[in-house]
């Protein structure tokens, strides 16, 4: 280790000018001794070009290095890429020796950043345009008519309350150019779709406010729900417990069925407020992972022969996700719900589980110019096996569909896919529907 001895070296002010970090005057730490080998591992780097000199690339003048101002130099070499393997060495043996100093300095610049950026902005723009039956579960199909195009925003706001606890928002606002209006979220110009807290909670996590629920493969529900959740992890295995009250009421699955007798007498599942769910998650291996939910909805009305009645309604999800080979991967999901004794407009019982699977190629990154993914996928979904499906037209629909992702430019991502199919249960006395989508979509991240 270093004495209080001096190296004479040439200035470090070739870094202290260049970053405009405070000099040795202030600094706590001890001078680097002159026969320490620390000075030629410093001027071999500066000959390789991985540390800066003065303006004129010299070191001139003497200078008293302390070991404060060597750790600033060696954590400059640190953040250079693509280093030789020599110069890397060299970095490696300077970072072991000064490895104190510069833990002070991360806390130091770690302070700093807690102060200049508490609070963090991001978000989400999307053009998207939808064609073809795009209300699978509507009684009708028109291509024609049944359009629609919209632009949506999503703004996000993170703040660190401490070290333990962060708040967090969403304000989200869509613009229907179909109709030239504002008309998504109940009419609001602006809905603040979640607010939250989250932190640690012992050796676990505790999120408290409304947020956005999502069961192991999403095949039950991803929507918000106003509650609390408490998530751990150990090892291999994660999992969360689920309490809350779902955002609002509507039929379940957004599908309803009409009395072939009246038909202006809906027959359907009504939500109630209340949620609860259990969830596991375990990694079987490093590319294999199975999932389960169990969720339960209190409060459900069901409209069965113009009676209501109230009742809770049982959900449970179980699938895996792998990955087949380079490239390629693979998951598939079931769900189901004890709800039972409704029929459709064609007196059919309306279907209460349902499957879905993906075969996926390659992955896109909006960050990695160029990326793509090429995917299909396969669904057989009951109206009555989910809540709200994190996958678009899938309740009451059995198709497949085929589609691409694909980033043009940084944090841009264009998506394509076509869905076919037909509905599972019929919301018309004339029969069951064909289900035929197109989407085009384009979103900006920042």
């Amino acid at each position: 280790m270093f004495n209080k001895s001096t190296l004479t070296i040439t200035t470090s002010a070739l870094v202290l000018m260049s970053t405009g970090v405070a000099g040795a005057a202030s600094n706590p730490f001890s001078d680097v001794p002159q026969d320490s080998w620390a000075y030629d591992a410093v001027a071999t780097l500066a000959a390789d070009g991985v540390i800066d000199g003065f303006p004129d690339g010299t070191y001139q003048g003497n200078k008293t290095m302390t070991r404060y101002e060597m750790a600033q130099i060696v954590a400059r070499a640190m953040a250079k890429e693509d280093l030789q393997k020599a110069d890397k060495a060299i970095v490696d043996k300077l970072a072991a020796e000064f490895a104190e100093e510069l833990d002070n300095l991360g806390v130091r610049v770690a302070d700093l950043e807690k102060k200049s950026d508490n609070v963090k902005f991001t978000g989400t723009a999307r053009l998207r345009y939808d064609d073809g039956d795009i209300n699978a579960t509507n009684p009708k199909a028109d291509w024609d008519k049944d359009s629609a195009s919209h632009a949506h925003i999503e703004y996000w706001i993170k703040g660190k309350v401490n070290d333990n606890w962060t708040g967090v928002s969403q304000i989200e606002t869509e613009y229907n150019m179909k109709s030239d209006s504002i008309t998504a979220y109940g009419d609001k110009d602006i809905q603040v779709n979640k607010i939250y807290a989250e932190g640690n909670f012992g050796d676990s996590m505790l999120k408290l406010g409304r947020y956005g629920e999502f069961s192991s493969y999403g095949r039950i529900i991803d929507t918000e729900i106003s509650g609390a959740e408490y998530t751990f992890e150990a090892g291999d295995l994660s999992g969360a417990l689920t309490y809350g009250r779902l955002k609002d009421s509507r039929t379940l699955a957004g599908t309803t069925f009409e009395n072939p007798k009246d038909t202006k007498e809906t027959f359907g599942a009504y939500l109630g407020t209340e949620y609860s769910s259990a969830r596991l998650k375990y990694n079987l291996s490093p590319v294999t992972a199975i999932g389960a939910t169990y969720g339960r909805l209190n409060e459900v009305t069901v409209a069965e022969k113009g009676n209501n009645f109230q009742d809770s309604v049982n959900f449970w999800e179980a699938g895996f996700n792998t990955k087949l080979a380079d490239n390629l991967t693979l998951m598939a999901a079931y769900s189901k719900s004890d709800l039972d004794g409704v029929t459709d407009s064609v007196g059919s019982e309306v279907v209460n589980d349902g499957w879905f699977s993906e075969l996926r190629y390659k992955q896109h990154n909006p960050s990695d110019v160029g990326s793509f993914a090429i995917f299909t996928n396969y669904r057989n979904v009951g109206a009555f096996s989910t809540i709200d499906a994190t996958v678009d037209y899938t309740e009451n629909v059995r198709g497949w569909t085929l589609g691409f992702d694909y980033v043009p430019m940084e944090n841009t991502t264009i998506e394509v896919f076509y869905t076919t199919g037909t509905q599972v249960n019929a919301t018309s006395t004339e029969g069951r529907q064909d289900v035929d989508i197109f989407r085009a979509q384009m979103e900006f991240y920042f």
